[in-house]
């Protein structure tokens, strides 16, 4: 009986301390561990879980940075917003030449293990925002293209 008490103590105790998204939803305590054993214990970190990858975002050196886990633990890529003069020349030339007018407002990186560095950027126009991915090797794709509203209106 005492057995089973202390159980169920210990149950509720581990429950309760488990890391949680903003929306509530747990984190696995495998995917929590592995975190910390990468990046330390006392790391601030907060959890979002997207489609069944888990993000943790935290403060690095004064850099806000992302680690994407796989629900088995796995890390599937790092992230970070870099300033726009750190993007590739490569990169942004390549940028350039298919979105004739535009500037580049914001700029993610994305490294994965085994792939090229991808970056997530937002273009804005007069008359359009984008968002391409990009790597350094001619992968253009546009993700999204949002028409903008007019002053006028």
């Amino acid at each position: 009986m005492k057995k089973n008490v202390i159980f169920l103590l210990l149950m509720a105790v581990t429950l309760s301390v488990f890391a949680k998204t903003p929306n509530g939803d747990k984190v696995d305590p495998f995917i929590e561990a592995k975190f910390k054993k990468e990046f330390g214990s006392s790391v601030n970190v907060s959890w979002k879980n997207v489609e069944g990858i888990y993000v943790a975002t935290f403060i690095d050196k004064g850099t806000t940075k992302d680690v994407y886990y796989f629900d088995n633990g796995d890390i599937l890529g790092f992230g970070k917003s870099v300033p726009r003069n750190m993007l590739p020349e490569s990169t942004k030339e390549l940028i350039n030449e298919r979105i004739s007018s535009g500037l580049i407002q914001t700029v993610y990186e994305f490294r994965e293990t085994g792939a090229p560095t991808r970056y997530f950027v937002t273009v804005v126009s007069k008359t359009y925002s984008l968002i391409v991915a990009a790597n350094e090797f001619g992968q253009f794709e546009v993700l999204q293209k949002i028409k903008n509203k007019s002053f006028a209106e």
